[in-house]
């Protein structure tokens, strides 16, 4: 059992780091209708990669949820420049998105565009899925290779591989589900039943021949794995920010959370600095993982 080690702060209060509503202007990523800073909070805008009416339509199934969807301020595919969108840079003073980058098409590219967007010193708060404790559990940790990949070919919808693995590999547990009811993730059943197969060739053909937009998880990490490709990213100059932190996987929870700030000058920007914070970072993931073992025993 683990129930001795308890996050010391709330998930909006993690997500919230470093973040004054009232004071500082925001943008928060895919917030949907949960976001993490509300409008009547302070100045935030919202970013989404569909309009408003869009991202209702789509959940028409869900009258509670559409009823909570936010305005969306600014329409970004997450490729290319946020800056022309948003109407210029280095105007946020914070950035969050939580449950979003698992769906962007092209995650470098993500970066860049947030990026820009921040002031010198801003902080960009993020929470992430573990593919250990979601339905994402039989699929391979995301690659470098696949990154940059991602990343050349400037991926602005989800690719066919991308789509596929999402759509054929997902398994039917809920998010969390393992820690209470540990089961031997290969024998999980597909989440989409016998159609998953077909189904993802189905929507390959549409994205092949109709350019059609399905939505996936194009990423899946673990709390080591991302550190581990930002490391990658950062060596080969694919990664702007600095790396403050990346907090485990709490037991019993199925989400990670990162803390990422832009560099408030040269010296924070240095490679080598940014490389070093990250080394520690892993040690420190690493060594919460052993404990958490043993004390699993």
């Amino acid at each position: 059992m683990l129930g001795w080690f308890q996050p010391q702060e709330t998930r909006d209060e993690i997500l919230r780091r470093g973040v004054i509503p009232n004071v500082h202007r925001g943008i928060e990523i895919g917030a949907l209708n949960n976001p993490i800073v509300r409008p009547e909070e302070g100045q935030i805008e919202f970013v989404d990669y569909g309009p408003t009416h869009v991202l209702k339509a789509q959940h028409a199934h869900l009258p509670e949820r559409v009823a909570g969807i936010v305005d969306v301020t600014h329409v970004w595919t997450g490729s290319g420049s946020l800056a022309d969108i948003v109407g210029g840079a280095e105007r946020f003073d914070y950035a969050i998105a939580s449950h979003v980058i698992e769906h962007v098409p092209n995650v470098l590219g993500w970066f860049r565009g947030i990026y820009e967007v921040l002031k010198p010193g801003a902080v960009f708060n993020l929470a992430v899925p573990d593919r250990r404790y979601t339905f994402d559990v039989l699929r391979h940790e995301s690659t470098i290779g696949e990154l940059v990949e991602a990343d050349f070919l400037n991926y602005t919808a989800p690719s066919v591989r991308q789509m596929f693995d999402s759509c054929a590999l997902m398994v039917a547990i809920d998010p969390g589900a393992i820690w209470t009811n540990p089961v031997d993730p290969e024998t999980l059943p597909p989440f989409m039943g016998d159609i998953a197969l077909p189904l993802a060739l189905a929507q390959a053909k549409a994205i092949r021949n109709e350019s059609r937009y399905c939505d996936s998880h194009c990423w899946v990490f673990t709390p080591k794995s991302l550190a581990a490709l930002l490391h990658g990213a950062t060596m080969l100059d694919l990664f702007p920010f600095v790396v403050e932190d990346i907090l485990p996987t709490y037991p019993g929870q199925f989400e990670f959370f990162v803390r990422l700030r832009k560099a408030a000058n040269v010296e924070e920007h240095r490679p080598q600095d940014r490389l070093t914070a990250l080394t520690a970072i892993t040690t420190a993931l690493e060594r919460h993982q052993r404990s958490s073992k043993l004390a699993a025993m």
